[in-house]
């Protein structure tokens, strides 16, 4: 005696691939959204624990804010002045934006996410309306395209015409100096 099996109709099985489907869709938009997607406005407020890691990245708790269209100079880059004398041009930048959000309320509106996983934003306090453009003003932040566009282009040439920050001497583009100084593996 033969033991009779039970074969699923065809009609059962198309049913069945089309919710797996669905499901793949579904699963598939998800990790998109999470790890492409933008985050909406964030509000950090003065009782938050905020820390400028250098002169355009802030970090809250366990999520990283990279200021949109700039590029400060590295941690621990030195610049010089008009007569050679080194200054550390990285932590002037870092000891700035730590000063700009010095007990305030930051509200940070997310336009990307870079390489390392960082919501790039344009960030701003009560008193400073627009981070970014302020450390590029104040020549301790560079237009992030650093030439012809980008969205600080004429708070870069002001900065270069009054030779404020980085601008009254020599310096290497943040870039540049990544490059030559590449981060040690951890």
């Amino acid at each position: 005696m033969s033991a009779s099996r039970h074969i699923p109709s065809r009609s059962l099985l198309l049913l069945l691939a089309r919710y797996l489907a669905v499901a793949a869709v579904v699963v598939a938009f998800a990790l998109i959204a999470r790890y492409f997607g933008l985050d909406d406005n964030v509000r950090l407020d003065p009782g938050t624990r905020i820390t400028a890691l250098d002169g355009d990245t802030l970090k809250s708790s366990d999520t990283e804010y990279r200021i949109f269209g700039i590029d400060a100079p590295e941690l621990f880059q030195t610049c010089s002045e008009a007569n050679g004398k080194a200054w550390n041009c990285g932590r002037a930048a870092q000891a700035r934006l730590r000063a700009l959000i010095a007990s305030q309320t930051i509200d940070c509106e997310p336009r990307a996410r870079d390489k390392f996983g960082r919501t790039v934003a344009i960030c701003s306090t009560r008193s400073v309306p627009d981070l970014g453009e302020t450390l590029v003003r104040e020549g301790l932040a560079i237009n992030f395209s650093g030439f012809a566009e980008g969205p600080y282009v004429d708070a870069e040439a002001d900065a270069r015409l009054a030779k404020r920050g980085i601008w009254r001497g020599h310096f290497d583009r943040p870039g540049s100096w990544r490059k030559a100084h590449p981060r040690q593996a951890d």
